[in-house]
């Protein structure tokens, strides 16, 4: 049941190529500075558009194994390189320490030894007000999220069942 939960559609579905979907992104937010971007292929997909998000956090994989790397031109373009661990289906306490951490700061790119899959969660929870989470859908395509009341509410309800479901494992 909750897997099913996390797949849902939070905000506005985006599909279509890369280049369409990134630049589609970059009308809607207007100012990548206010962008959190959570997957590879999102977080290189925007920069390919010159949008430099506030915050990417990547595993350099995608579809769970197939092995992406991190190309050095998107490390470039980041002011800070932030490294984290965090097992694949879990949100570790490192991770969300990493997040809050990102909050007050921009052009970070995250790290992540293990999975990035669930991070878009304390994502919502700690980003400011106003900004934006952005990641992807596999097979359907991306998920733009404005930060907001209502997104912290499901990503809280989401996270609390998360950790529910794990200690009833």
């Amino acid at each position: 049941m909750l897997r099913g939960e996390l797949r849902r559609v939070m905000g506005t579905l985006l599909s279509g190529d890369r280049w369409s979907v990134a630049n589609s992104v970059l009308r809607a937010v207007g100012d990548c500075s206010k962008l959190w971007a959570v997957g590879d292929v999102v977080c290189r997909s925007v920069v390919e558009v010159s949008c430099i998000p506030k915050v990417c956090v990547v595993d350099g994989k995608t579809l769970r194994g197939v092995d992406l790397g991190v190309p050095e031109g998107v490390k470039d373009v980041f002011r800070e390189v932030v490294r984290v661990r965090n097992p694949p289906g879990c949100i570790s306490e490192e991770a969300i320490n990493a997040i809050k951490y990102c909050v007050g700061r921009d052009g970070v790119l995250v790290l992540v030894d293990g999975e990035e899959d669930l991070l878009g969660l304390p994502v919502l929870l700690y980003a400011n007000l106003g900004d934006f989470l952005l990641y992807g859908v596999p097979g359907v395509g991306v998920d733009l999220v404005e930060v907001s009341e209502s997104s912290r509410r499901r990503a809280l309800d989401l996270m609390s069942r998360f950790v529910e479901d794990e200690l009833n494992a």
